[in-house]
């Protein structure tokens, strides 16, 4: 946190100017409020002082803060006792008796000693992600204040689908050392928040600073507020707005390649020079206005690509008025509604009658092979909807859509931009830009296909505990950016419920590889834009932390099926068996002993045992090793249990029955090996899960779901040669580093 942001939060008035100013500027009567990590309420009550009536939301994790909010709020708003995070459930909470307000999911590490050294109590709390508590996709939450000391990435990962919507206008959080205590980065927030649509600002005393490009240097981990501000309202905070143009360059990094357009609401062709840019032919354009179809023939004669259908788009043929307004441009089917109290001086001055028609009869009538045309552009003034209505079979050709949108009712009956989302969501589009730069009731919105993305070298980079790590990644990517995925066969499609591999796998228009082993550095996670239509390639064995939001899912999908389930139930029959609870204990040896992946001693394993033993005197021992002579006689103190004691049927797959048992196990004590580390994640009722730990010299305890499965700060090498095997031992590299080493001064130390 720093001394700068405690000292702060000591004085009488904890809300700062700038936290003022962000309540000046995005906060106004009537607006959805939500307030995350609360404390005692006060940054609410200054809401409440500041702006008056509006839909407060309180979420606070302590019970004591909880009861404080209660009293301070009373009935002005509503006031959750629990924690909002990635998920919903239950979660470990950390309350500090020297400062509750320093309270966390994650504990304060760096300044435990010197703040406070009464130390914590650690309580299951109830836990919230807030794309389960705001379900309402017609009511914008206006403002999102966040400060919840280090776990802001947690709570934002809670909120994705609200995020990738748009449905959040503005964020506010707080950033400082306990994003290091976290594990958190503001490289991974910012880049979090950008890939949703958002722009970050940082708020200094008079100004608002866009952060359009983030480098090293802003990791500097001293406290600062920050405001990320949704696309749409980017120019509020920016100066003049930016004009809505076709977003065809935005289209084709998701993986559109033009073809031919429909345009819908023509008007005068303007988009004409656009689309001749792109090479987007054939053209059709459909206009209901007479006079401006007639115009648009004469504009276009002679272009045999072009052709121009007069009449107005709707969900079925026949005839309707259709209101000429005084700016052409705001004719529409609709009468106008809020439209009138935006833009005063637009009226409507004349009635006509016209021909509707369905997009799918427009197509027919111009004789152009549907399968010609793959985007559709629209601005028909409120009457999207009707028009998809009438496009069946166009859509089903159709791979981008630029549109007007509305989040007021401009025209009476108009469509709520999440009713347009409601309709092409599941014909398999996704909504990638929103844009209401001159009023923040209406603009536009670019639709495209859900993008492939492929990992090619799943099935062949590594082995089984790799691969797993490969598809998790690939799975998880895929579902927090609403895109398809496909993968090579692997191990786990015979196994698991995973969605199996194919053969062959679709080109998509980019490769990218992982350039860091950490979630928090990765080039392909914190890209400031999502990788769509791309090959992901990578061992993505990031801290499980990144993959927590998923862990239901993931956990339902690596459940065995067939043979392998019945194969995990006779292993399970056998274990219930055994006279005591089972400790499995993960001896790898045939790959280890060099690098990263160093041996730890037997001891270490024995040594904890005998510690599980004196409390747990029928404890059974289960050897999990590709190396049969690895455990030698040390461990004959317990009661061993093999797989030929427990009875089990031949499978395919020679880890299967290893990998099983520590997924089974009430104790696992892991290898520094993905290959346990996974199976220990995997395990829902172990009592005990611990792991070798060079720094303590011993295993520790560990918590799977917030780990990384690799121990990288040590190598075998530099360990000694305990930890090395033979076979590295043997390597004329290491010898010769050894000799050189011998003839320094005492041993080149």
């Amino acid at each position: 946190m720093g001394l700068r942001r405690y000292f702060r939060k000591q004085s009488d008035d904890v809300i700062q100017p700038e936290e003022r100013r962000i309540i000046s500027k995005c906060v106004a009567p009537g607006d959805v409020v939500f307030d995350v990590g609360a404390h005692h309420g006060l940054w609410s009550k200054a809401v409440l002082e500041q702006v008056g009536d509006v839909d407060l939301h309180v979420f606070e994790a302590t019970k004591v803060s909880y009861e404080k909010i209660v009293e301070q709020l009373g009935d002005k708003g509503t006031i959750n006792h629990a924690a909002a995070s990635h998920t919903d459930g239950e979660i470990v909470f950390n309350t500090y008796r020297d400062d509750d307000r320093l309270s966390s999911i994650y504990r304060r590490t760096s300044v435990e000693d010197d703040l406070l050294p009464a130390g914590f109590e650690a309580n299951a709390v109830p836990a919230v992600a807030l794309d389960s508590y705001w379900t309402d996709p017609k009511k914008q939450i206006n403002l999102l204040k966040i400060d919840v000391e280090g776990a802001e990435y947690d709570v934002l990962r809670g909120a994705n689908r609200l995020l990738k919507a748009g449905q959040v206008d503005y964020i506010q959080f707080e950033y400082g050392g306990t994003f290091e205590d976290a594990g958190f980065t503001l490289g991974n927030v910012w880049s979090y928040l950008r890939r949703s649509g958002y722009a970050v600002f940082k708020v200094g005393k008079r100004n608002f600073t866009e952060i359009e490009r983030f480098t090293p240097a802003m990791e500097d981990y001293r406290y600062a507020n920050l405001l990320a501000v949704h696309e749409r309202l980017r120019s509020r905070f920016v100066g003049k707005p930016e004009d809505i143009v076709l977003y065809v360059d935005k289209m084709k990094r998701y993986g559109f390649k033009p073809k031919g357009v429909l345009h819908v609401g023509a008007h005068q062709g303007q988009e004409l020079p656009t689309y001749r840019t792109n090479k987007l032919s054939p053209i059709v354009f459909v206009e209901a206005n007479p006079e401006l179809a007639g115009a648009l023939r004469d504009k276009t004669a002679g272009e045999a690509d072009i052709h121009v259908v007069e009449g107005a788009a709707s969900d079925k043929a026949g005839t309707a008025t259709f209101n000429i307004a005084s700016m052409d441009q705001s004719s529409s089917l609709l009468p106008l509604a809020k439209h009138a109290e935006l833009y005063p001086k637009i009226t409507f001055d004349k009635e006509i009658e016209v021909r509707t028609m369905t997009l799918d009869a427009a197509m027919a009538e111009t004789g152009v092979d549907p399968a010609s045309v793959n985007m559709l552009t629209m601005d028909i003034q409120g009457a999207e909807l009707m028009a998809l209505r009438g496009a069946t079979e166009t859509l089903k050709h159709i791979d981008a859509i630029q549109t007007e949108i509305n989040y007021d009712e401009l025209y009476e009956g108009c469509p709520h931009i999440s009713d347009l989302d409601a309709f092409l969501y599941p014909l398999g589009f996704l909504r990638i830009k929103t844009m209401t730069p001159y009023d923040k009731g209406w603009g536009d919105a670019v639709y495209v296909k859900a993008p492939m993305i492929t990992n090619s070298v799943l099935g062949s980079m590594g082995r089984f505990a790799n691969k797993a790590f490969q598809y998790m990644f690939l799975r998880t990517y895929a579902a927090e950016h609403g895109f398809e995925f496909a993968n090579l066969p692997w191990e786990g499609d015979d196994m698991y419920h995973v969605r199996p591999g194919t053969a062959t796998l679709p080109k998509p228009g980019r490769t990218v590889e992982q350039t860091k082993y950490g979630f928090e550095d990765c080039d392909i996670v914190n890209a400031p834009e999502p990788w769509a239509d791309a090959d992901l390639k990578g061992f993505f064995q990031y801290n499980m932390k990144y993959y927590a939001p998923y862990r239901a899912e993931l956990e339902a999908e690596f459940a065995h099926k067939g043979v392998y389930l019945e194969a995990e139930q006779a292993m399970r029959v056998g274990f219930d068996a055994l006279p005591g609870p089972v400790a499995v204990v993960h001896l790898r040896r045939g790959d280890y002993g060099t690098d990263i992946f160093f041996l730890p001693p037997n001891d270490w394993y024995v040594d904890w045992l005998r510690g599980l033993q004196a409390k747990e005197p029928t404890l059974q021992v289960y050897i999990a090793t590709d190396d049969p002579t690895a455990a030698g006689n040390d461990f004959d103190e317990f009661a061993l249990a093999t797989s030929d004691q427990l009875d089990l049927p031949p499978v395919d797959h020679g880890f299967f029955y290893d990998f099983t048992a520590m997924r089974l196990a009430d104790h696992v004590a892991i290898a520094n090996s993905s290959f346990s580390f996974l199976a220990a994640a995997l395990n829902s009722t172990a009592t005990s899960t611990v792991r070798p730990d060079p720094e303590a010299g011993k295993l520790v305890a560990f918590e799977p779901w917030s780990s990384d499965p690799l121990i990288r700060s040590h190598k075998a090498e530099e360990m000694g040669e305990d930890y090395m095997s033979a076979r590295a031992k043997s390597r004329t590299k290491y010898k010769t580093r050894k000799f050189i080493k011998g003839l320094l001064p005492w041993g080149g130390k």
